[in-house]
């Protein structure tokens, strides 16, 4: 319960699975996201990447001080003229509505701005954490309560009498329909406030105000910031930008970038985050592992360049960050039957894997809790003396074998060699192994009625070798996209 009381968390993940529980969590409540390809970065606008980069705002301080007070109190002119100049140069094009709706533009297509992206979708946000490689660093999303924020200064005090007045339009017969109203009402004030509240501020460069980060949903026809489902998060001074978010947030400018104490145990509460509670940020932290199937999950849900940038651009990136090479192994006449097994086996880090001494009731328990069906057994130097299996459970009952209590491992001691199972057998291989080699052998054994439950990779795929890595037939037909002719 005490990590109810965290203003600011971190939440550090080793597995897809843990992220999507937390994404479950936070999808639930009312988050909005922005990934960062590197988990050491601080939050920081497009202008103070480039001021910092050219010199022009001097060396930042530790403590996250201010910018000099006369660049803070000049620069808005500066963006006034650069907003003046983008609209009388795009006429031709696009006739913009406000100078925030040009300056979000401006955002979307290069320009420096004050203004930081971030979106709805924690997806989306998954994908420009992993957009380009990061050398085996962490990737981390930040996710910030935009209820906190339409907290700041009683933001929306109005909202009550201005939905008194729209509530006549409401058909109080239906109270889905009058929820789903009100919501829409809701959404709307926030965001033409939100809004003149921007226009407010270029336009009479206002710098005192309670109000420190302005939401600003992007809704416009533009496709690109559709597809992103992107909101703007515009600060209201031209200080650091996580500056100006830990004042709205009232926090640390540290707690911001690089939150120290761990959510990780009860995260329901987030949930119901609000402005009522009070954890306003959590960064989720990636473990570097996890890259290599970072593609593989946003190509489940449809997100990738294609569809991020709907436009050529797009496209060309979606073939330049085609994760699984297919395209590059055919340039270069490298077909996927070629590949090592090594690149997608499980290697013996990953493995769950147990000993003779191991409680036979906690190896169980984690089978069920990983959905795995095989775990190799191995002795104290890693070569494999056995393979326990929900199989072996079935054997052991006939048997009638005492598993019971404090049973370990040890009592199934006869039933383990590879060789005695019935129902699977399991195959050593080397290291050098290919996919088609693989393959050919699920297809032997499925013409002779047997069918292969593991690979067991060793360096020259002799038992007497310590275990590299496993893997299954499904893995292999993923492989060779031979998915569908995969028989269990």
């Amino acid at each position: 319960m005490g990590e109810r009381r965290l203003k600011t968390g971190r939440i550090e993940l080793h597995t897809w699975r843990d992220f999507t529980k937390v994404m479950k969590i936070l999808d639930a409540g009312k988050w909005i996201y922005r990934g960062q390809e590197d988990a050491s970065w601080s939050l920081e606008s497009g202008l103070d990447r480039y001021l910092k980069k050219f010199g022009k705002a001097g060396l930042r301080k530790k403590d996250g001080g201010s910018r000099d007070a006369e660049f803070v109190l000049s620069f808005p002119r500066a963006e006034y003229f650069a907003i003046s100049r983008f609209r009388a140069m795009s006429r031709k094009d696009q006739a913009w509505v406000s100078n925030v709706d040009a300056l979000i533009a401006m955002q979307h297509y290069g320009a420096k701005t004050r203004l930081l992206d971030f979106t709805t979708s924690i997806m989306v946000a998954l994908f420009f954490a992993y957009e380009n490689q990061a050398n085996g660093k962490e990737r981390a999303i930040y996710a910030v309560n935009y209820k906190a924020l339409l907290d700041q200064g009683g933001m929306w005090s109005g909202y009550k009498e201005y939905l008194k007045r729209e509530k006549k339009w409401v058909d109080r017969g239906d109270e889905q329909a009058r929820w789903e109203f009100e919501s829409q009402i809701e959404n709307q004030y926030y965001r033409d406030f939100a809004f003149a509240e921007a226009e407010k501020n270029i336009l009479q460069q206002a710098q005192e105000s309670e109000i420190s980060i302005l939401p600003l949903y992007t809704v416009c026809s533009n496709k690109r910031q559709m597809a992103q489902t992107g909101v703007e998060l515009m600060p209201r001074t031209f200080d650091w930008f996580d500056k100006n978010l830990a004042t709205a947030l009232n926090v640390s400018v540290e707690e911001v970038n690089n939150p120290t104490k761990l959510i990780s145990n009860d995260i329901s509460h987030l949930v119901n985050a609000s402005a009522h509670l009070p954890t306003a940020l959590v960064k989720l932290v990636f473990d570097s592992q996890m890259e290599k199937d970072a593609w593989q999950l946003l190509d489940q849900a449809n997100i990738n360049a294609a569809t991020i940038y709907p436009d050529l651009i797009g496209i060309a990136k979606s073939v330049r960050y085609n994760n699984n090479i297919q395209i590059l192994d055919a340039a270069l006449g490298r077909p996927k039957e070629s590949e090592l097994v090594s690149n997608f086996w499980v290697p013996r880090g990953e493995i769950l894997a147990c000993r003779l001494s191991d409680m036979l009731s906690t190896v169980v328990e984690n089978m069920v809790q990983k959905g795995i069906s095989h775990v190799p057994v191995l002795d104290e130097v890693g070569k494999v003396i056995g393979i326990f299996s929900e199989n072996t459970m079935m054997d052991a009952w006939k048997a009638k074998l005492n598993c019971a209590g404090t049973a370990t491992i040890s009592v199934l001691a006869g039933l383990l060699p590879t060789d005695k199972h019935k129902v699977d057998e399991f195959v050593f291989v080397s290291k050098n192994v290919t996919a088609a080699g693989l393959w050919k052998l699920h297809k032997e054994s499925l013409e002779d009625d047997r069918r292969i439950g593991l690979f067991l990779v060793t360096e020259n795929g002799k038992p007497n070798e310590p275990l590299l890595g496993v893997a299954t037939p499904w893995d292999v037909a993923e492989a060779l996209d031979e998915k569908e002719n995969v028989r269990s």
